[in-house]
């Protein structure tokens, strides 16, 4: 189920990369926000730490600018 999850999340982050560059940066960051939260879960079973530790402060920083915009 993570390895399903893993790739729907690289397509995922594929469309808000394309969202938030040429239409609204509000969905594209929570798009990108939820790529990032898919894949979480399979770096954490396979212990990829560094990784771990990366999407964790893309998800902070995103979560600012999916939720918190003005």
């Amino acid at each position: 189920m993570e390895n399903k999850a893993r790739i729907l999340s690289s397509l995922v982050l594929c469309v808000a990369y394309v969202i938030t560059l040429y239409h609204d940066t509000t969905l594209g960051s929570r798009l990108y926000l939820l790529g990032n939260l898919l894949a979480l879960p399979y770096m954490v079973k396979n212990k990829c730490w560094d990784i771990v530790a990366l999407l964790a402060f893309f998800i902070a920083v995103g979560f600012h600018r999916a939720f918190l915009t003005y």
